[in-house]
């Protein structure tokens, strides 16, 4: 599987140093992933109308010998006098499974990337790559050595319904489903343990990435923004002119705008 890692000028060492910058799970501060705070769901309540239509079912149900004993009139007083165990019927029928969600729990020695499926997004070049400023790289997941035995790598499931703890998708459903408005972003996520990871760094709030080294030869091509520095651009040509492990080179790719429409188009450098 080709995947593609937007990157901002300040992650050049992905590139530089050949390692994945993982974050922990449990320092996303996604709330329906993390189970915060939720509506409690409202009492279920039997109006008149309810109650009425419900009188019509049970009584159109009713065997034909006991329709010629009772009439309509009849069957109804004599509802009313069950009138609370018929709501409570009508209630229990009406009741929604309790919702078991993912225990968050799982996720505390996991760490996760995340990638797309494509290089041409205007919302992740904007959102991931420094408005622009940045580059992306293309990855061969396939390539020897990129993978892990314990590793999860997946496409995001983008909808409204949150996963429950029994949903068939296993492991960590709920790091693979995201809100429908964020089908955009065509994620494609990547989860390993913590432990997996070669060496970690602080940051400047105080929490920690994690890096995993990957074969440089995994790295099809490296593309720039459009509004990507001289700096920029010189590094990343040094890096892969110059360093011994992208021997013979890779393709360098940048970004055009459009004229007609909002698209980005991908070209070989000179």
């Amino acid at each position: 599987m080709k995947v593609y890692l937007y990157l901002n000028p300040l992650q050049l060492d992905v590139l530089r140093h050949a390692r994945l910058h993982l974050s922990e799970v449990s320092d996303l501060l996604d709330p329906y992933q993390n189970n915060a705070r939720m509506i409690q769901r409202q009492a279920i309540r039997v109006s008149e109308a309810d109650f009425q239509k419900e009188l019509e079912r049970q009584f159109n149900a009713l065997p034909p010998q006991l329709k010629g004993l009772m009439t309509w009139e009849m069957f109804q007083l004599e509802a009313q006098k069950k009138r609370p165990k018929i709501e409570q019927q009508m209630k229990k029928g009406r009741e929604v499974k309790p919702a078991i969600l993912p225990n968050p729990e799982a996720y505390q020695d996991l760490a996760m990337a995340r990638f797309s499926k494509r290089p041409d997004n205007p919302l992740l070049w904007e959102r991931w790559a420094d408005q622009h400023r940045g580059l992306v790289l293309e990855l061969d997941t396939t390539y020897p050595g990129f993978n892990s035995k314990k590793q999860v790598l997946r496409p995001m499931a983008y909808g409204q319904a949150r996963p429950q703890a029994d949903h068939p998708m296993k492991p960590f459903p709920a790091l693979f489903h995201r809100p429908a408005e964020y089908a955009q972003e065509e994620e494609i996520r990547l989860i390993r343990p913590l432990d997996e990871a070669k060496s970690s760094k602080p940051l400047t709030n105080g929490k920690l990435i994690h890096f995993y080294n990957f074969p440089p030869r995994a790295i099809l091509s490296v593309t720039l923004g459009v509004n990507v520095s001289e700096d920029t651009r010189e590094q990343i040509s040094r890096i892969l002119n110059y360093d011994i492990k992208y021997k013979p080179g890779r393709p360098l790719r940048e970004t055009l705008l459009d004229p007609d429409t909002f698209k980005l188009h991908i070209r070989g450098t000179l």
